[in-house]
C-alpha cells in the first residue's frame, strides 16, 4: 500500500504510514492513501458510460422534458424521431433557449431547441477518442450506440466523478496512546 504526505506529497510504501514524514518531518498523523491513475485512455467507453439513457420524442414539449429530467435526476435527454436518436436536449438548452427568452415551455416542442444531429460513439470506442470528440466539438456528453440503438451516455461529469470516487479516499492514522 502507498501513502502520500498531505503536506509535501512524499510517497511512503507500507501497510501503515509513519507518525512522522521522513521527507518533511511533519508530525501530523494525516496521510492520504495514494492513488495511481489507473484509467487507461485506451479502454473502451463502455467501461465508463452511464447505462441509463432517457429518451423523449421530438414532438413532446419542453415542459414534459423538464419534468422527465427532474424525475430521473438527469441533465439531458436523447431526442428521438420515429424511435431513432436525432438530437439531445440539455438543461442548458432549456435555460438559454426557453427561460432566457421568456418562452412558455409547455408551448415549445423539444425539436425546436434540441442540438442535432446527435454525435455518437460505439461501446468499443477508446475513451481517448471520445474525449477528443468532446473537446473538439465542445460537448459535455456523447451518446453511446450499438447498431444505432442507445446503450449509454458518456459525460464529463461522470468521468470526473467516477475517477475521483476511487482517487480521493483519506484515512486518519491513529497515534499510539502515550
Amino acid at each position: 500500500m502507498k501513502w502520500e504526505c498531505y503536506r509535501c506529497k512524499y510517497i511512503f510504501e507500507g501497510e501503515t504510514p509513519p507518525d512522522v514524514c521522513p521527507s518533511c518531518s511533519t508530525q501530523d498523523s494525516f496521510w492520504l492513501e495514494w492513488f495511481e491513475f489507473k484509467t487507461s485512455l485506451d479502454q473502451p467507453v463502455s467501461k465508463y458510460m452511464r447505462k441509463e439513457v432517457y429518451l423523449i420524442d421530438a414532438n413532446e414539449n419542453v415542459w414534459e422534458a423538464a419534468k422527465m429530467m427532474k424525475q430521473h435526476n438527469v441533465g439531458s435527454l436523447i431526442v428521438t424521431v420515429e424511435g431513432k436518436p436525432a438530437g439531445i436536449v440539455t438543461e442548458r438548452d432549456m435555460l438559454y433557449k426557453i427561460t432566457a427568452e421568456d418562452l412558455p415551455p409547455a408551448h415549445v416542442l423539444v425539436r425546436k431547441i434540441m442540438s442535432s444531429p446527435v454525435v455518437t460513439v460505439t461501446p468499443e470506442t477508446p475513451l481517448r477518442k471520445a474525449l477528443e470528440v468532446m473537446e473538439r466539438r465542445n460537448f459535455r456528453r456523447l451518446l453511446v450506440v450499438d447498431n444505432d440503438y442507445p446503450v449509454g451516455l458518456i459525460t464529463q461529469r461522470s468521468l470526473i466523478g467516477d475517477t475521483l470516487k476511487g482517487a480521493v479516499r483519506t484515512r486518519e492514522v491513529e497515534k499510539p496512546a502515550d
